[in-house]
């Protein structure tokens, strides 16, 4: 088992490596999951205010996909994290599915402001060089083809693969929408066009009850510098498709747009 296990090291110290191997290795000997593809990523980011950690695993437990992210100030204490994220994880996919109480985690990320709010803050803090603004990169962007599933089995990948957000289309509207984490009730539901109401659970579920703003990827940058977002949902003024921009470690943007 241990030479199927993947080990990406970016930035951090190389004892720190091999012990959270040694460590995911012996978590996944003890358990009784099928624990396959394992692939760990440990790396430090480089963020203009703090420098932290994060580590990360993906995995297929029992022929499900699975991540773990986590991430914290003291290297030894992101992989502390991780390993008994990663513990959880394997238990959660055995056992029926229960929705993740709000702020479950010490290093859960606040709630993620609304994903088609309206922007009226004024801009702040842009960077400059040469007296020009600098907008942050879109350092990756992903094009795939988005499931169509119920906006419940979306919360559900949500959790086990520890989005900020996930993007999906929903058979019931054939629209493009999300879900993310957010309260009252633990998660969200926002689409391109709400005009058709979804079926979906309303125990589990809040309704976002306005349109993903039309915006170019450009203008989406802008807006997330401008409002401090760290993910933006919004459709594409030519194609009307939802796209999710979100916030990395490293402070550069990640672009999901479905095909």
């Amino acid at each position: 088992m241990n030479d199927a296990i993947l080990v990406r090291a970016d930035g951090v110290a190389l004892d720190l490596a091999h012990e959270v191997r040694r460590r995911v290795t012996d978590l996944v000997g003890g358990t009784d999951s099928l624990v396959e593809a394992l692939r760990v990523r440990l790396s430090r980011t480089h963020d203009t205010e703090t420098e932290q950690t994060l580590c990360q695993v993906d995995a297929e437990v029992d022929g499900r996909r699975v991540r773990v992210q986590r991430l914290a100030a003291d290297a030894r204490l992101a992989g502390d994290r991780l390993i008994e994220g990663l513990r959880q994880r394997i238990a959660e996919v055995s056992l029926e599915w229960r929705p993740r109480p709000w702020t479950d985690r010490v290093d859960a990320p606040e709630e993620l402001p609304a994903a088609t709010r309206e922007d009226v803050r004024p801009a702040v803090g842009w960077a400059e060089r040469g007296r020009r603004a600098v907008l942050p990169a879109i350092a990756r962007i992903k094009e795939p083809l988005l499931v169509w599933c119920a906006p419940e089995v979306a919360v559900r990948t949500l959790d086990a693969m520890d989005y900020q957000a996930h993007l999906f289309t929903d058979p019931s509207t054939e629209q493009d929408a999300v879900v993310y984490r957010a309260g009252p009730t633990g998660y969200r539901l926002a689409s391109t066009e709400p005009t058709t109401a979804p079926r979906y659970d309303a125990s589990l579920l809040t309704l976002c009850p306005r349109p993903a703003p039309l915006l170019s990827d450009r203008e989406a940058v802008e807006r997330c510098e401008r409002s401090e977002l760290s993910t933006l949902f919004y459709a594409d003024p030519t194609s009307g498709r939802g796209r999710l921009l979100y916030r990395r470690f490293d402070g550069r943007f990640g672009l999901v747009r479905g095909e």
